[in-house]
């Protein structure tokens, strides 16, 4: 046989080869992630009990009377709860964390130097490390780590570790000479100064931070005075006078557009915000592109930079991000889900919660929560307590969800497309078009479908009813309705690319209900179930209920995501037919190629013999 011949035969089985190992399927697979997270929920029951009091959850979760503790877990018990097979405790980042405010409008804090110096002489190591018992971490940026925005571990410079010289350098180079009789630095117009070092608010270990701020600034031959007191914050809150203040600080979901108001140079006379009084051109100029344009890109491109900007200038100085704790039993269930922002108590794991392998099948069983108060209203429009929510959020959903790391998850919505007049000129300029696609088999539990029409209702009865919360921020919605019954057109006057989450993390409500109830009685509606029945569409419904004892939620078996009708494997006689029938075409295809290989010998004998 000819090299050319042989040639075409390993071409053959190359060709076979690739074919098979790119379309037969892995023996386990199964569904995609994205499709796979969206599966749920697998437990019968959730029994929410109402335990009040920080030692009692945990007894009671000693005790096997719940399975989760619903709240985060005070760190003086982790003694109490052992390290055995039966518990685990799951250690979850702060949406948030404790800072120093530096009045920026005020001679010489006003001097970036003064801030950066002072950032760099804190050591914030020590805080977590001496503070906090390692419970918590350093953090400069003023966008938590845990938020997908965060510029945070992405710069060549921290502030992290105590550097005193660096420290001293800034302020030499600036002009803040130490006066030989007192030992402390003038301003560079060679006054004296102090600085007030203030807590406005009692926190775990913000006296202790304050003091480390103190011996920062005596290591930076600055002299210090201390004080403390809420009326700190009233100084903050109208622009008073003040020199440094420590705060506390806590986000409910990971969107930045505060960037755009937090600190913005127009508002730093403005009561109630921008607290550290800084005005800065630089951060400034991204305003507009973080607010206004509807490209993701260019929105997360004008949020680091806005970010690197704020974190070289030091308005504030991050002191620390707070470890959270989540602890629960590990004897019945598995599947637990730490989210980035709720930890463990948190709404994946009640959805993704299974029973463990070993008991059969993992679908079944109540599982048992504390909450540390009861449900204060079922009407979640006028209850903002967050123990309310982590109830009621079961019973409601939305067109997009946040997921367990923090990205945006479709929900109701199959899927969404954001456009300007620059993509369609029959959207007026400086107008945003979203147009979500809605699932067609979502339904409510009375059995109505749930449609375009009812999510076009929902934002127009947020938005009409006067004093309704989950209005608030449809100001500049202009028009919602549906084109077909799982289309809907949400238009605002402006162009922003945050509009997307100002209605797609909205609670969906019932057309057929709420019209009734109509915009005027949207604060009235107070139903107590079980007498009074809800309509909902989660993957949960109540099905009892005792005031000040506990709160029952049954599986909702018709949810549209339900491990009932959503769960596709392939099995291995799928994969062995779909392997019979790849190897028959490869066999013809190398046969095929054999042919061809024999016939080119035969032709080149006969040539040969010619």
């Amino acid at each position: 046989m000819t090299i050319q011949g042989r040639n075409l035969i390993l071409s053959g089985l190359v060709f076979f080869l690739l074919v098979f190992l790119q379309i037969v399927p892995p023996m386990a697979s199964g569904q995609s992630s994205e499709d796979s997270i969206k599966l749920g929920p697998y437990v019968d029951k959730i029994i929410f009990k109402v335990i009040t009091q920080d030692d009692q959850q945990v007894l009671a979760l000693m005790d096997n009377e719940i399975d989760l503790i619903g709240d985060w877990v005070d760190p003086t018990f982790l003694d109490t709860i052992p390290f055995t097979e039966t518990f685990a405790i799951d250690e979850t980042l702060r949406n948030g964390y404790g800072y120093l405010t530096i009045n920026c409008g005020k001679y010489p804090f006003n001097i970036t130097a003064f801030r950066r110096a002072l950032a760099f002489a804190l050591d914030k190591y020590a805080i977590s490390d001496d503070i906090f018992e390692g419970l918590s971490q350093p953090q400069d940026s003023l966008v938590p780590v845990v938020n997908p925005w965060t510029i945070e571990g992405q710069l060549s410079y921290n502030y992290y570790l105590e550097d005193i010289e660096m420290g001293n350098t800034l302020l030499d180079q600036a002009g803040f000479a130490i006066n030989e009789t007192s030992g402390y630095r003038l301003a560079p117009n060679g006054s004296a100064f102090d600085v007030l070092i203030e807590s406005a608010q009692w926190s775990y270990g913000a006296e202790d931070v304050c003091q480390k701020t103190v011996e920062a600034l005596d290591e930076l031959h600055i002299k210090t005075r201390s004080g403390s007191g809420y009326m700190a914050l009233n100084r903050l809150y109208f622009h008073g006078d003040y020199d440094i203040i420590f705060l506390g600080s806590s986000h409910n979901s990971f969107d930045v557009d505060w960037l755009a108001y937090d600190y913005w140079s127009e508002y730093a006379d403005e009561p109630y915000w921008n607290f550290p009084n800084f005005r800065n051109a630089s951060y400034d100029s991204w305003r507009d592109q973080l607010l206004h344009s509807t490209d993701y890109d260019e929105v997360y491109e004008a949020a680091i930079e806005m970010q690197k900007v704020w974190v070289y200038q030091c308005p504030e100085i991050i002191c620390y991000e707070n470890i959270l704790l989540s602890a629960y039993r590990t004897d019945k269930f598995e599947g637990w889900v730490n989210e980035v922002n709720d930890g463990t108590h948190g709404w994946w794991t009640n959805y993704k919660i299974h029973l463990k392998n070993d008991q059969g099948s993992p679908v079944g069983g109540t599982l048992r929560i504390s909450t540390t108060l009861d449900v204060g209203t079922f009407n979640f429009m006028t209850d903002s307590s967050k123990y309310t929510w982590n109830i009621l959020s079961l019973l409601y959903d939305s067109l997009i969800r946040i997921g367990p790391d923090g990205t945006d998850i479709a929900w109701l919505a199959d899927s969404y497309n954001i456009e300007t007049h620059s993509d369609l000129t029959n959207i007026p300029e400086g107008h945003t078009r979203i147009t979500f696609n809605i699932l067609d088999n979502a339904t409510w539990s009375d059995g109505t479908p749930l449609t375009a029409e009812d999510v076009a209702f929902t934002f127009n009865y947020y938005r009409e009813s006067l004093g309704n919360p989950y209005g608030r921020n449809l100001i500049e919605m202009v028009a919602a309705y549906a084109i077909a019954p799982f289309t809907v057109f949400v238009e605002f006057d402006t162009e922003s690319y945050w509009h997307l989450h100002t209605v797609g993390y909205l609670p969906i409500i019932p057309k057929h209900v709420f019209g009734v109830v109509g915009i005027d009685g949207w604060n009235l509606w107070d139903p107590i179930p079980p007498n009074d029945t809800i309509v909902t569409s989660g993957p949960f419904n109540i099905s009892d209920y005792v005031a000040g004892e506990y709160i029952e939620l049954t599986r909702n078996p018709e949810y549209f995501f339900t491990v009932n009708t959503s769960i596709t494997t392939t099995t291995q006689t799928d994969i062995v037919g779909v392997t019979e029938d790849i190897l028959l075409s490869g066999f013809v295809a190398i046969l095929v190629v054999f042919s061809i290989a024999v016939l080119e010998f035969h032709r080149r004998k006969t040539k040969r013999s010619g």
